[in-house]
């Protein structure tokens, strides 16, 4: 099991799924890990997943969901 300290940055995997319209650029959700760093969203996904690139988060996956929303997973 793993111990931490009080005051000793945690080290572990952050998760965010930005979703966005393909046919308008707009983001249209985020939900994110309990802790996981955050910025505040812009109207323009290109946007949007260019400030999360910007602050160290990669993706790892991206697809699209049933009503052809597109989701970036993408983690830091």
């Amino acid at each position: 099991m793993r111990r931490h300290q009080i005051a000793t940055a945690w080290s572990g995997k952050h998760v965010v799924l930005l979703h966005c319209s393909p046919f308008s650029n707009q983001t249209t959700a985020l939900h994110k890990s309990l802790h996981a760093p955050t910025e505040p969203l812009h109207p323009l996904c290109t946007e949007t997943l260019s400030i999360y690139l910007s602050i160290g988060y990669s993706i790892a996956y991206v697809h699209s969901l049933n009503d052809g929303t597109v989701e970036y997973v993408l983690t830091k």
